[in-house]
């Protein structure tokens, strides 16, 4: 046992930075958040995926605090029917009359201890005594651990957002803010264990377990109605929970590379230790940390985890496909994602994130009304070679009719999945118009020529999105599925973005060299211009198009 008094307590202390009503930026302790939660606009850190570690830390505390009983804290009926009713009716209350914060406020209290960021025993989301690990490094510098700064093992970042002694040292707040999310997202490493307890046999960590998710939240008009969207309160098959606990209300574990079952309740898997750290301070300030491998549990079918998108895939030596999380792409803006997030067909490997399911229950069970506005944001986390560094953090967002979750409107994400492909299907055409220019500008080598034609129709692609994206935001959330006519609103983005992807190619048609207008060898610019015109002109054309390529020039154009 150290020689430690229990000091900042995150209860008490002010250490969640959060944005008030009037657009300022404020830290408030875990106590006055769930307070004033309706008085505040969302959460403010530094980085989307730590707002993300810090919202997933205070759904577990409303789990671990209201699940399993009703308003007045009665316990549900012990059935599953009698959970599953309980559940409803409590959200329901809790959307129309806010948080029971007296009952909040007990049940932290009680765990009042585990809380606290320096403690003799129970550190909170640390470990008291931590060997030093087996290699050179025994403990890192605030520089690992602070998100912001992206900074690997042997290689320094350039343009960090900090210098000097900010570089280095974290006062506690900042300090308990990074260490949820480095507990939650960390790279990999190639020996995270103590001195001596290395085994070749021993199961591979990898990132945290954020970093392996596509993560999805659903944000509402204030702090409070975000945390009640993502407040899944049913599993994804509509069941109840299992029994697992929080963090607080279990045994501290020193086990590394720690195989768990995976957690069957929300409680669980949010509060999931990855890593096993213990920060390191002089004269009131965090001046370094230590950590170990920490726990971890196989990654197929983990359904209990309900923000994330998920992929249907067969690894190596599979007999069979499995669900896994999917991460996003950075360049890849999430209404192109769109059908991820709401299409669920087993027979084409689709499955909504359990959030999304959660939103669609409520919906069609009557507790939110059709025509709020939902607005999913996305979180993704790039990892360099090995997942040794972070190399970039990136964030999206996409608002859309609650109505559209409806299964009577399933009809509409339908069309509108299929328009989406219809649009993919416009952006080829002016990639393939931007690889024919390049071809015919007279480049004469066969590699460098599809080189040049290559790079010419990806970054043409990679306009066109851009160019399109405002559009389909505001497109998609204009879409009222109780007034629109289906027809009349599909054929309002084809003309939209036909007309978008057309004024791209005149742009380009325009922009060529007189060298290329002749083409020489290759075909002319101004004939792969008239293809264009005429592949775009309607669906069917455009359809007709995409069938002809095939081989390798289809393969090429993927």
């Amino acid at each position: 046992m150290r020689d430690i008094v229990p000091e900042f307590n995150l209860l008490d202390e002010p250490w969640i930075v959060v944005r008030t009503a009037n657009g300022l930026r404020k830290e408030v302790s875990l106590l006055e958040l769930f307070r004033c939660s309706s008085e505040y606009q969302s959460l403010a850190g530094e980085m989307p995926s730590q707002d993300a570690a810090v919202l997933r830390l205070l759904l577990a505390i409303l789990h671990g605090a209201l699940g399993g009983r009703d308003i007045d804290g009665e316990p549900f009926p012990y059935d599953d029917e009698g959970q599953i009713d309980g559940a409803l009716e409590l959200w329901k209350s809790l959307w129309r009359n806010g948080l029971p914060y007296a009952r909040i406020e007990a049940y932290l209290k009680e765990y009042k201890d585990r809380f606290y960021l320096f403690h003799p025993t129970t550190p909170f989301y640390q470990l008291a005594e931590l060997d030093e690990r087996d290699d050179a490094f025994g403990s890192f510098s605030t520089a690992k651990l602070i998100g912001d700064l992206l900074e690997g093992d042997n290689k320094k970042r350039l343009f960090a957002t900090r210098s000097g002694i900010g570089k280095d040292t974290l006062n506690y707040s900042e300090a308990a803010r990074w260490l949820l999310t480095f507990v939650s997202y960390a790279e990999t490493f190639g020996k995270l264990e103590a001195k001596g307890r290395t085994s070749k046999d021993d199961p591979s960590v990898g990132v945290g377990w954020l970093g392996k998710l596509g993560l999805v939240i659903a944000i509402g008009d204030n702090l409070f109605e975000t945390l009640m969207l993502n407040l899944t309160l049913l599993y994804s098959n509509g069941t109840p929970w299992g029994d697992d606990k929080p963090f607080w209300e279990k045994p501290v574990s020193k086990a590394e590379r720690n195989v768990v079952a995976l957690p069957n309740s929300q409680a669980g898997i949010l509060t999931l230790q990855s890593r096993r750290a213990l920060l390191e301070r002089s004269n009131n300030i965090v001046t370094g940390f230590r950590f170990v491998s920490g726990d971890i549990f196989p990654s197929e079918e983990a359904f209990s985890e309900m923000m994330t998108i998920w992929r249907y895939t067969k690894q190596p030596g599979e007999r069979i496909e499995h669900y896994r999380p999917r991460t996003f792409q950075p360049a890849v803006q999430v209404w192109r994602d769109f059908s991820s997030l709401v299409v669920q067909s087993r027979a084409d490997g689709r499955r909504i994130p359990g959030v999304i399911w959660w939103l669609k229950y409520l919906v069609e069970s009557g507790y939110i009304p059709s025509s709020y506005l939902f607005r999913i944001q996305t979180i993704g986390i790039a990892y360099g070679t090995m997942q040794a560094v972070t190399t970039d953090v990136f964030s999206d967002s996409i608002s859309f009719n609650a109505g559209l979750l409806s299964e009577l409107n399933s009809f509409w994400v339908k069309n509108i999945v299929d328009e989406l492909s219809t649009t993919d299907k416009l952006v080829k055409e002016v990639g393939s118009l931007a690889q024919n220019i390049a071809k015919a500008s007279g480049v004469k080598d066969g590699k460098a020529d599809w080189a040049h034609g290559a790079n010419a129709r990806d970054d043409a692609k990679t306009t066109a999105y851009y160019v399109l994206d405002p559009h389909f935001r505001s497109w998609l959330e204009s879409i009222d599925p109780t007034v629109d006519n289906i027809d009349k609103k599909i054929d309002e983005w084809w003309v939209t973005s036909q007309k978008l992807i057309r004024a791209l190619g005149r742009e380009l048609i325009s922009n060529c060299s007189p060298q290329a207008l002749v083409g020489g060898s290759n075909q002319s610019a101004l004939d792969s211009y008239s293809w264009f015109i005429s592949n775009t002109r309607n669906r069917e054309a455009l359809k007709k198009a995409g069938e002809k390529k095939h081989g390798k020039a289809a393969d090429n154009d993927q």
